[in-house]
């Protein structure tokens, strides 16, 4: 390693910036890089604030998402990856609450080098345990603050005074009431909460007990440094080549995209039939692929499994219309629309359906709805065409 290398590092891991901003700084910075991307492929301004709160999957996928899916494909950079990258800005701004509040306790405890090891080795571990739960994708930082946490349950239950009581107790808390909002929602990676939980107990041990490369964790550090640098660099380049792409052949990257989601759901799907994400997932696809038939088969599924919401139900009310079965499909609009009254997509779904079945003033009501939630939805600005003279 170069002087100017040894002086990068030492500025990052030594340097006077508490290590929890630092940290959140990178992921903040990655979050900025999502969204600006998601932003570029876009192409609407008027989309700037929702891509904000929520940027593309595809672009968070390839700066690199874990779980399940990625590792098959031989992605395995993205167990360093994961831990450093956010779904939505809640997601985000969550996260780094945590990291703030826990971060500092740990760095107090063990100091900043070993504070980084357990942080690096808790995102590690979490990743891990998504891939090995069979989740097909999983990000974010709450693995690392687990491991956190469970370094933080270690350091009490070893010093043993009052003081580590209080610390032990405080930190199995937090855990318990974390894991139990994961059990609650669905969405959240338990498997990466428990898998880092356990990933920042076990680097703890070993770095008090000074067991093989612990004994020295400058070098440790270091290394954990380098490797998850390298991985975002790897995740960025993906980013900026699927940019180039972009402007050399839109449509046919589109298609390219589409085949990849679809091979992920259908190896997600290989490895556990009952994987209702990947099943969805690839309703969606077949659905912009205007297969139907096959979407509405998918979507069946998923909802006798027990995934039923607004965006399954406007998915098979979309997938019934195109299929010239638009009074089939109202029940489901109309269920989609009773969950979620403001969304645009929906909207539009049923104004679609309302058209088909004659019900004009319906119709133009929803499409009217559907473009003040959202003007660029291009469907719904053809159909108010379609029944009105308006724009």
């Amino acid at each position: 390693m170069s002087s100017g290398q040894q002086s990068l590092w030492h500025r990052a891991l030594f340097g006077p910036m508490p290590l929890a901003y630092l940290l959140g700084a990178i992921c903040g910075g990655l979050y900025l890089v999502a969204v600006l991307a998601t932003a570029w492929f876009a192409g609407s301004p008027e989309n700037l604030g929702r891509i904000l709160w929520q940027p593309s999957q595809e672009i968070l996928y390839t700066l690199g998402t874990g779980g399940q899916v990625p590792f098959m494909q031989g992605r395995l950079w993205t167990l360093f990856t994961a831990p450093y990258l956010h779904a939505s800005l809640p997601h985000l701004a969550l996260n780094l609450f945590s990291l703030l509040q826990v971060m500092p306790m740990v760095e107090r405890s063990y100091g900043r080098l070993q504070a980084f090891v357990i942080y690096a080795i808790g995102g590690i571990a979490g990743a891990a345990a998504s891939v090995l739960w069979g989740e097909p994708s999983s990000l974010g930082a709450s693995g690392a603050v687990f491991g956190l946490l469970g370094a933080i349950l270690f350091y009490g239950a070893r010093r043993g005074d009052a003081f580590g009581r209080a610390l032990m107790t405080n930190a199995a808390f937090w855990a318990a009431l974390n894991f139990l909002y994961g059990l609650l929602n669905p969405g959240i990676s338990n498997a990466g909460h428990f898998g880092g939980f356990l990933g920042g107990l076990a680097a703890a041990m070993l770095i008090t007990r000074r067991i093989g490369p612990f004994q020295e964790p400058r070098r440790l550090a270091f290394t954990l440094a380098s490797l998850a640098f390298l991985s975002l660099t790897f995740g960025l380049g993906n980013t900026a080549s699927l940019a180039w792409q972009f402007g050399a052949d839109p449509q046919g990257l589109t298609t390219r995209r589409l085949d990849d989601l679809q091979d992920r759901a259908n190896q997600a799907l290989a490895a556990d039939p009952s994987n209702l994400d990947a099943l969805l997932l690839r309703a969606s696809i077949l659905a912009q692929r205007d297969d139907y038939v096959a979407a509405l088969r998918d979507v069946d599924i998923a909802i006798k499994g027990g995934r039923d919401n607004a965006a399954v139900r406007n998915l098979r009310a979309w997938s019934l219309f195109k299929l010239g079965r638009a009074e089939e499909g109202l029940p489901d609009a109309d269920a989609a629309l009773k969950a979620e009254p403001n969304d645009a997509a929906i909207l539009d779904t049923r104004a679609h359906i309302y058209e088909a079945l004659g019900r004009r003033e319906e119709a133009i009501a929803d499409y009217r709805a559907a473009l003040s939630q959202d003007p660029t939805i291009a469907e719904s600005q053809a159909g108010l065409r379609r029944l009105t003279s308006e724009d």
